[in-house]
């Protein structure tokens, strides 16, 4: 696995909410992404937002495409990026490019 991986889940596995004390059934293709310490952070269904140890996981480099969808996904739903892009006349496989070779710079 790599840091920054999109995972899609095999099975349904329940998990604990500590806010509530309630039990989260996620689904079998449930998405999420792999941390530098082997967590699994859901991003869709029912845990989306919650953080779950993955055993027996081996994690060695980086994913810089999903790292870079996810950033892009982020500053987009925030700052509206692909507007601006379309209306400077750039596209956003570009703007994609340029944060990837930042990454793999820095990473």
């Amino acid at each position: 696995m790599k840091i920054g991986q999109e995972i899609t889940v095999r099975e349904d596995f329940e998990i604990n909410t500590i806010v509530s004390d309630k039990v989260k059934t996620v689904k079998k293709g449930d998405k999420g992404f792999i941390d530098s310490k082997g967590f699994l952070h859901l991003t869709t269904g029912k845990g989306i937002g919650k953080i779950v140890k993955i055993d027996d996981i081996e994690v060695k480099g980086y994913d810089y495409k999903n790292i870079v969808n996810m950033i892009y996904k982020r500053l987009n739903n925030t700052f509206f990026i692909d507007l601006i892009l379309e209306d400077d006349g750039y596209e956003v496989k570009d703007f994609l490019d340029e944060i990837e070779d930042v990454l793999t710079d820095i990473l």
